[in-house]
């Protein structure tokens, strides 16, 4: 394991040790959406040095929180590292209700919206649902499923889905218009279902 820095016998404290590195919860984001390969967590990074970040990843590794793949040599969690998604979804609630407000220039990346998406689920109020999405937009190319009140995520594309999305998730819940006119496939009333399953307020 790594460093004890606060040297206390608190859980929580024994957390921060491991996760409180500036980036390491970013990091952590953006291998919750999908594995990644150095270059790519780089890109979507911005402002963290390229020896930062793969001392940062070396930590990780050493902590058993990621692993990296031998075919693909991108960068995945490990089950412990996964451990950690319904502290990170709890924390992009709090930010969405607590945190300050976005500024103009702020850097985005439409993946993240994915897992926010993903923090704003309501398992109640997906019922019976099973449905597959696929968003297809300039800068994204993403999926989310839902199925057995449970939901997943990932990049790239999905099989079969239910429903094309032509343009983000953003675009879909807080753009201008309706949303069926973002529609390339499947059923308005499916859709519906889709975008009820979801408290737009955390």
């Amino acid at each position: 394991m790594g460093k004890r820095s606060y040297k206390q016998n608190c859980a929580l404290a024994r957390a921060e040790d491991v996760i409180g590195d500036r980036w390491t919860l970013l990091m952590t984001r953006d291998l919750l959406i999908s594995p990644r390969r150095f270059n790519e967590l780089l890109e979507s990074l911005q402002g963290m040095g390229t020896n930062l970040l793969a001392s940062r990843l070396k930590a990780l590794e050493a902590d058993g929180l990621i692993e990296r793949q031998d075919v693909t040599r991108k960068y995945a969690l490990t089950q412990r590292g996964w451990a950690l998604e319904p502290a990170i979804l709890a924390l992009i609630r709090w930010g969405l209700t607590h945190g300050p407000e976005n500024q103009p220039g702020d850097h985005h990346r439409d993946d993240w919206d994915l897992l926010a998406l993903k923090a704003l689920f309501q398992a109640g109020r997906a019922e019976d649902l099973s449905v597959s999405v696929q968003f297809d937009a300039a800068d994204i190319e993403g999926w989310a499923r839902i199925a057995d009140q449970q939901m997943t995520i990932g990049l790239g594309t999905i099989e079969d889905p239910d429903l094309g999305i032509g343009g983000t998730v953003k675009e879909l819940f807080l753009g201008v218009g309706k949303p069926t006119e973002l529609l390339s496939q499947g059923r308005p009333e499916t859709l519906q279902r889709f975008m009820s399953a979801f408290a737009l307020r955390a």
